[in-house]
């Protein structure tokens, strides 16, 4: 019966590092800057406010999907009334000089 060492445990998340990062995942220091964020930002919304994510043990990780729904859950939509109010103060005729 062999037991884990110190070494063995370094490798196996050097491994599950490297097959996160081939899949497109990246941890939320990464994610923060890709998405324009600060990192705490991010992680209160991952862990209070239901942001999408993977856990691996206790590191997380967020797909490139991920990272698009929290784009999506983030956006703020135009409002067509406010969009028609500034049309109408830019586009006032100019008063003649006569």
């Amino acid at each position: 019966m062999s037991t884990p060492t110190a070494g063995s445990n370094d490798t196996a998340t050097a491994d599950t590092e490297t097959m996160m990062r081939r899949d497109g995942y990246l941890p939320p220091d990464e994610a923060a800057a890709d998405l324009g964020c600060g990192k705490r930002w991010l992680l209160d919304g991952l862990n209070h406010h239901g942001f999408p994510h993977t856990r691996m043990g206790r590191a997380k990780w967020l797909s490139p999907e991920d990272r698009e729904e929290i784009r999506k859950l983030c956006r703020v939509p135009a409002e067509p009334a406010k969009i028609t109010r500034l049309r109408k103060g830019i586009c006032k005729p100019a008063k003649s000089a006569a």
